[in-house]
């Protein structure tokens, strides 16, 4: 089992029973560039870079973490660029993976970021994750100028663009959506024949769309109380689809990202019935750990909770991840027939 932990560009994390909640802070106070060579020295495997282009005063949009239909996001929200905050932790880490959790790929057209991101492979040495989705939020589509309705298939258009860029040397595509004709896109990706590319998602269509365009699922379990089993459905799904390619899923990987937070035995977190998910002792979190490997999951990425909002408490919950979880988790055996070397 791998642990990887969601980027700070964003702000803070911080949960109640029901909700998840980011907290915006001063672009100075986030220090991705500091807290990816942290978690480098501590053992993660990966650090997640989330994405958004704005965000919307009010928005009525549900967040699959919110069962409530709060919002997660506050009005006026500092957010990093994902692709430029990748490119300076590139070249000021050496051995950590790098992976957008996720890029909506709508927003923008995909020759652009195939160039961003082909970029960001060639900056890290071959590092580069790429997560990609079709995007929940449907204000922020308006305020872009790209249709809400029909995202999906534009994903799927944007992908093989992707794929096209990073792997032909002359880029020819008729889409629905997006035309090319006799264009460049150099230099292609450190990888070969390009990043992995997994899909972001909690839908039957989502599984569909990534064992057919992608090298791996990526759904979220961010509400509080997640079971690590609760998507078998598209797993099978996944695997049904993949007989029908006739497509080997022992190369496609099953990821995960789950809020998590480290504490003492005797505080509230680790005594509550039921327990949030990967909250409590270090003991309780690689419990959890091991339900997500029995479920097929073989990297779990970590949104650590911090209810303070300080950064100090940030660095004291990877710290004790790092020394007292990773170790352990490295002896966690996944199960199925998944691919576990991303």
């Amino acid at each position: 089992m791998h642990i990887g932990m969601y980027a700070t560009t964003h702000g803070l994390m911080y949960r109640d029973n029901t909700n998840a909640f980011l907290r915006s802070m001063s672009p100075s106070a986030l220090q991705p560039v500091r807290v990816a060579q942290l978690i480098e020295r501590l053992g993660f495997h990966s650090m997640w870079f989330p994405d958004h282009v704005c965000m919307p005063l009010q928005s009525a949009s549900e967040h699959v973490a919110n069962t409530s239909g709060q919002r997660a996001y506050e009005s006026h929200h500092v957010m990093l660029d994902a692709a430029v905050t990748m490119g300076a932790v590139a070249v000021s880490t050496s051995r950590l993976k790098l992976g957008t959790s996720v890029l909506i790929s709508p927003y923008r057209h995909p020759l652009s970021d195939a160039r961003q991101f082909a970029t960001v492979d060639h900056l890290s040495n071959g590092r580069l994750l790429f997560g990609v989705g079709a995007g929940w939020m449907r204000e922020e589509f308006v305020a872009i100028g790209v249709p809400y309705e029909g995202r999906g298939p534009r994903t799927d258009e944007c992908i093989e663009v992707y794929k096209r860029s990073w792997t032909q040397e002359v880029v020819n595509f008729q889409g629905r959506f997006y035309q090319l004709d006799n264009v460049s896109m150099d230099p292609k990706p450190v990888q070969r024949p390009h990043p992995p590319i997994i899909y972001g998602g909690v839908t039957a269509g989502g599984a569909r769309r990534a064992i057919r365009y992608c090298d791996g699922f990526y759904p979220i379990f961010l509400d509080t109380y997640a079971d690590p089993s609760r998507y078998a459905d598209l797993q099978d799904v996944i695997r049904r689809e993949a007989e029908k390619l006739k497509r080997d899923v022992s190369r496609f990987s099953m990821i995960g990202v789950a809020s998590g937070r480290l504490t003492a035995a005797d505080a509230p977190e680790a005594q509550a019935k039921p327990r949030r998910i990967c909250t409590g002792t270090a003991e309780q979190v690689l419990s959890d750990l091991s339900r997500f490997a029995a479920a097929g999951y073989s990297l779990v990425i970590l949104f650590f909770d911090c209810p303070s909002g300080q950064m100090a408490e940030l660095e004291e919950q990877i710290q004790r991840c790092g020394q007292e979880v990773i170790p352990h988790a490295a002896r966690i055996v996944s199960k199925g027939e998944w691919n576990t070397e991303l």
